[in-house]
């Protein structure tokens, strides 16, 4: 890794070259090692003028001397602007110095003598020499110039090339510095690699990475595996590849959407998708990666999204079956509820009472596809023996299940060329067969399939639909014995109105009859008629004893067919309960006395009171007072007890008497039912009471109960409202 101290050392030395740099540059150009600049060229020929004006002045002040040498002033003007100016300026300098001696000195004076050829001698040669000179000492000025120059490039240069050399040393310790550093960072981006290629591979999830064009980049071992198991090569072969091409079926699909979208958005996304080819659900993220690419894990929720559906439908399919509808409507809307999520297509067949199978529904998500099934349906019904199918299904119980329909199958099952036709045109692709089977009989099969949705069943599919006509066969086969019981129930309805009608008319036509044998019996013992024997007399009061006891038994009748028919009448009023217990005793008493039994009543409270028809409690209580007397051996006890419980008052009726077996104590409020009858001790009655005295006591809106131990005695118990 590249430490501070080596960046600052790096961005020292490339201060120090470029300051060196500049230093040089400087110098060259603007310090003491820079050649003179020439002067202008209007410089110097005003140089040149110049020049030539002070030799001029000079010679004539020091003429008496130098009349000889009359030029010795003006070379060194001519040099000196040769030197300075330049070859233009000497040779200038050089001409007004031809000039000026001409004018000046060479007689006549202040005149020029350019036409005399022994003054033009002279003249010309000093003008040739001067301009020799001056181009001689020009070329050395310029050689001069140029050579200074040189010198301070090669001077230049050679500074370069040293900060050349220092800068290269520099170059070459970053190089390797920078070299130890990318080593370095070699290393640890390998480790890095090596690491973050761990925690890839240590997803059990599979997990992909494509780039901006859709190319797998990377594919872990889980997602590899599962490619392999889709026949598709080794995950190296399919890095580079783009993902559509190598899965044509995602596209349009909701998986190619959603990553599209994650890619496009630049968020991530998160979403289920069913892949019909394995016939599984997937959740997948996407995470959208900055150079544009997209990483993408996915989990299989096969197994949760199967129990989620499998919830839905049997939750729905419940609610549906418990419907108070008529079997086949609920076997309909059974069809349509499983299409389209479960199958594209669903029938339902059920055995008609003569065996033979009918088709009660069909459900497509096109209605016009659902009427052109049933079409095909009755065009070519299935064969009754078919060793496949709706009829083996039928016949053994046992549900079928089609992962994959091949043509194979298809032309198997057809009738004909046409029917093969239109099998292959359906696209069938899978399907499943299942029983609806109630208390071990099968009565009819549902079937699932698939088709547009290419959807593959399997064996949890298998075990959803036969859950789904399990319940459906139960809903079924319930409703039926639903319809049944209500015929049933119709049917007993019916005869017992017949029943309690002919108990009525029979009831009334026998006590015309006795009540005419207990008016003519009473007469006859009056002496009416004439004096009775005491033979006839014992004779005649045999006679309204039997006479008041069938009386009585038809009066029990009656009430009882009155009951049954809801003809009683109740008038409820708030009544003290010590005023229903405080006249018992005088019913019974002779009854009692009979039997040398022991009676006691506990009083009640005064303000003890219940909302009651008070003439329909006191009959309940004579009879099971007179019941208990009945069953009570002699020298046995009896006893009435209250009490008050909640918004209940409890009359308990307690005897010591032989008790009631414990099979019969749920079967003694039945009509006709007596529990202690025998030929040897019969005990009279019809076995009426007890059930008249329970309808009176529910019509109160109360209860009767009882609670016995064979031996020891029994306790019937009347509940009624307390008056609030």
């Amino acid at each position: 890794m590249r430490t501070p101290t080596a960046s600052l050392s790096a961005s020292r030395h490339r201060d120090v070259r470029t300051g060196m740099r500049a230093g040089v540059s400087a110098t060259g150009e603007q310090g003491a090692l820079a050649p003179p600049r020439s002067i202008g060229r209007f410089a110097g020929y005003a140089l040149a003028v110049g020049s030539i004006v002070v030799a001029l002045g000079l010679s004539l002040l020091l003429e008496s001397h130098i009349t000889r040498v009359m030029f010795m002033l003006f070379w060194p003007a001519v040099l000196g602007t040769a030197v300075i100016a330049g070859l233009g300026p000497a040779l200038l300098a050089s001409v007004l110095a031809v000039v000026a001696v001409d004018y000046w000195f060479l007689l006549p004076r202040y005149a020029l003598h350019l036409n005399d050829a022994r003054e033009l001698v002279p003249l010309g040669i000093f003008f040739l020499a001067a301009a020799l000179v001056s181009t001689i000492a020009d070329r050395a000025r310029v050689a001069a110039r140029e050579n200074a120059r040189l010198a301070r490039r090669m001077e230049r240069q050679a500074e370069e090339l040293a900060l050349q050399l220092e800068e290269a040393q520099a170059i070459s310790e970053e190089l390797a510095q920078t070299s130890a550093e990318l080593e370095e960072q070699t290393e640890e981006a390998t480790t890095a690699a090596a690491f973050t290629r761990g925690i890839l591979e240590s997803i059990g999830d599979p997990f992909v990475v494509q780039d901006a064009d859709w190319r797998f980049r990377y594919i872990n071992g889980a997602a590899a595996s599962l490619f392999a198991a889709s026949g598709q090569p080794d995950s190296s072969a399919l890095v580079g590849r783009v993902v559509w091409d190598v899965y044509p079926e995602m596209t349009g699909t909701m998986f190619e959407h959603e990553m599209r979208r994650a890619a496009k958005e630049r968020t991530p996304v998160q979403f289920e998708a069913f892949d019909p080819a394995r016939g599984a659900w997937s959740q997948l993220s996407c995470y959208p990666l900055a150079d544009g690419g997209l990483a993408t894990q996915w989990k299989d929720v096969t197994a949760r999204k199967k129990a989620e559906e499998a919830f839905h439908y049997l939750d729905r399919a419940t609610g549906l079956l418990t419907a108070p509808l008529d079997p086949e409507r609920r076997l309909q809307d059974l069809a349509r509820l499983v299409v389209p999520e479960l199958a594209d297509w669903c029938a339902i067949q059920i055995l008609d009472e003569d065996g033979r199978s009918r088709q009660v529904a069909v459900a497509h998500v096109d209605p016009a596809k659902a009427e052109w099934a049933r079409e095909l349906n009755r065009r070519y019904p299935p064969q009754p023996d078919a060793l496949t199918g709706a009829p083996n299904v039928l016949r053994t119980g046992q549900a079928e299940i089609y992962s994959d329909i091949t043509d194979e199958m298809l032309a198997a099952g057809a009738v004909d060329a046409e029917h093969l036709r239109i099998s292959r045109e359906l696209g069938l692709r899978s399907a499943m067969i299942v029983p609806l089977t109630a208390r071990g009989e099968t009565f009819g099969v549902l079937t699932l399939v698939s088709a547009e949705s290419r959807r593959r069943y399997t064996a949890d599919d298998l075990s959803l639909a036969a859950e789904l006509a399990r319940r459906a066969a139960y809903a079924v086969d319930n409703a039926r014995q639903q319809q049944a019981a209500l015929d049933a129930q119709h049917t007993a309805e019916t005869a017992n109105r017949a029943k309690s009608q002919f108990l009525a008319a029979m009831s009334h036509e026998l006590r015309t009859p006795l009540n005419a044998i207990g008016g003519y019996s009473e007469l006859l013992l009056l002496g009416v008629r004439g004096a009775l024997t005491s033979e006839q007399r014992a004779d005649l009061e045999r006679v309204q004893r039997a006479q008041r006891h069938l009386l009585g038994l038809i009066t029990e009748v009656l009430e009882f067919a009155r009951s049954e028919a809801g003809h009683v009448e109740f008038h409820l009023t708030r009544v003290p309960v010590s005023a229903l217990l405080a006249t018992l005793e005088d019913f019974v008493k002779p009854q009692l006395q009979e039997r040398s039994l022991t009676f006691h009543c506990d009083p009640a409270d005064p303000a003890l009171e219940v909302n009651v028809d008070p003439d329909k409690v006191r009959q309940i209580l004579l009879n099971l007072l007179s019941n208990s007397v009945k069953f009570t051996r002699p020298g046995g006890r009896i006893d009435v007890r209250c009490e008050r419980r909640d918004d209940r008052v409890l009359i308990h009726v307690v005897d010591t008497g032989i008790g009631i077996a414990a099979d019969r104590v749920t079967s003694v409020f039945e009509p006709f039912v007596q529990a202690h009858r025998t030929l040897i001790e019969p005990t009279g009655g019809v076995g009426l009471g007890l059930a008249i005295s329970r309808d009176l006591a529910r019509g109160m809106g109360g209860e009767l109960t009882v609670e016995s131990i064979p031996g020891m005695g029994s306790t019937f118990t009347l509940a009624l409202p307390a008056a609030s």
